[in-house]
């Protein structure tokens, strides 16, 4: 009798596994990645002021530099999406953490408006595909009753990151001019690269449904460092469910993100991402600019932003965990109560303490909610797609991110003033409660293995210790093993 191979289902493994010191320092490495990506997207917004003292840009010109960034960052999802379901998830964030970090460089020492502009849209390219790569990548590592809050854990990188860029301006703009916060991040960004290669590995589920040569022996080497004392017997072949081969060896198409259930789903994703993107990065880019309006100064105004982001990151975590429990329906409520703390800031009639608690209030529900929306935006698709799904979610929700701070400079210019702004912009939380709402009723009506669907609680506490998960590929005789004869099947 000829000898057989054991063949193994690695979804198992993934949902029975406990945080090992490498798992820990992977997802402390994509928080420090996602960081890095919001510090050196969002600095733009803190150096502004003094850019525009620099070169005597207008208020238009400002925005259509945010904007153009923006516009990268939808290009840039676009291509690295592809590239991340084609080639795998590691080598795409290497490339674009290295390309940020660059280009960050180069717009430090531009001195036109069309090199800023230039450098602004190349280095958008590579920001823009860190966010759905590391959203992949936590998914797919991350047990489905835990995979939104692993997510939002990402995300929270990248909020800080962009709360960071107000302290950070405060202390080095002032001594060293605004472009000491580009060098900075370009440097940074740079060196994160030496901690991606040794502490970020390729995705298993990729490497599973990919089938290359090599691939199982790789699969097995990363198990074992994600899981010390894992079992394996060797020459075992990996696999994965059947609903995730099915996109496995296709060429990707847009239209493969509207089949199924996915039919419902993309369109209402897409269009909550755009609002609330509209949404934030309005808030992101004019907030600062606003303050100094109201009579705050430069660093005041940084600073309250600040603490507005570090407050949005902290309703990021609390909403995400009621996520993975109750689904996407539970999210309406940050932007619900965003709706009336924009409408309040609208009135104008607030004094100073009360005007800062108030936008301190709008952020953390506006980055709450926004938290929570990009943390089911990859969700929602199988292993096969779900770059490409992300991807396309944020590249969609960039027109509404372009849209955000061009339409504020527009209010603004048109003398409407900061109450003005905050009393149009309450319209588009107002919209994403309503979508929230049916986006949460077709979640629950979901079948149990389809991807985003609501996990149901394991019957034992805590995560199941690391011998079950070796169990699994040692008992080929055990009749509700996933260890399959290979020519049996």
């Amino acid at each position: 009798m000829s000898a057989t191979r054991p063949v193994v289902e690695v979804a198992p493994i993934v949902e029975r596994q406990r945080a090992s010191r490498y798992w820990l320092l992977m997802y402390a490495v994509c928080c420090l990645i996602t960081f890095l990506d919001g510090f050196d997207f969002q600095i733009l917004s803190f150096a502004a002021t003094y850019i525009r003292k620099d070169f005597g840009f207008t208020g238009t010109q400002l925005g259509t530099l945010a904007t153009v960034g923006l516009f990268g960052t939808m290009i840039g999802a676009l291509i690295m999406g592809y590239l991340a379901d084609r080639i795998g998830r590691r080598p795409t964030i290497v490339a674009s953490v290295a390309g940020f970090g660059l280009f960050m460089l180069g717009f430090a020492y531009a001195d036109t408006y069309a090199h800023l502009f230039a450098l602004r849209f190349v280095s958008g390219l590579f920001l823009g595909g860190v966010l759905p790569l590391t959203w992949a990548l936590a998914a797919e590592y991350a047990p489905k009753r835990f995979r939104v809050t692993a997510v939002s854990i990402i995300m929270v990188g990248y909020t800080l990151g962009g709360a960071a860029g107000g302290p950070v301006s405060n202390w080095l703009i002032p001594e060293y001019g605004w472009r000491s916060v580009f060098v900075v991040g370009g440097v940074c960004s740079l060196l994160t690269v030496l901690a991606v290669l040794p502490l970020v590995p390729e995705s298993v589920k990729f490497l599973v449904l990919k089938a290359r040569p090599g691939s199982d022996e790789r699969v097995s080497r990363i198990l074992r460092r994600l899981q010390p004392g894992l079992s394996i017997e060797p020459g075992t072949r990996f696999t994965t469910e059947p609903q995730e081969q099915a996109h496995s060896g296709k060429r990707f198409t847009p239209t493969q993100l509207f089949r199924g259930h996915l039919a419902a789903i993309t369109p209402l994703l897409w269009l909550v991402y755009l609002l609330s993107s509209a949404l934030i990065y309005f808030l992101v880019f004019w907030t600062p600019m606003i303050n100094e309006q109201m009579g705050f100064s430069v660093s005041a105004a940084a600073t309250i932003a600040a603490l507005a982001s570090v407050a949005g990151a902290v309703a990021q975590l609390f909403i995400s965990r009621f996520v993975d429990r109750k689904g996407a329906g539970i999210i309406l409520w940050m932007p619900l109560a965003a709706v009336v703390c924009m409408l309040t800031l609208g009135t104008g009639v607030l004094g100073p303490a009360v005007y800062v608690a108030f936008v301190i209030g709008t952020k953390m529900f506006v980055n709450g909610g926004h938290g929570g929306i990009t943390s089911i935006a990859g969700t929602f698709y199988p292993t096969g797609i779900r770059a490409n799904g992300a991807a396309w979610a944020s590249s969609v929700a960039k027109v509404g991110a372009m849209v955000g701070p061009w339409l504020g400079g527009v209010i603004l210019d048109a003398g409407l003033g900061a109450h003005g702004a905050f009393t149009m912009f309450a319209a588009c939380p107002a919209v994403m409660v309503l979508v929230l709402f049916v986006l949460g009723r077709v979640q629950r009506r979901l079948p149990a293995e389809a991807e985003g669907a609501l996990s149901v609680e394991a019957p034992t506490t805590g995560v199941a210790p690391v011998k079950t998960a070796a169990l699994l590929l040692t008992n080929a005789s055990a009749p509700e093993a996933t260890t399959k004869n290979e020519e049996g099947v």
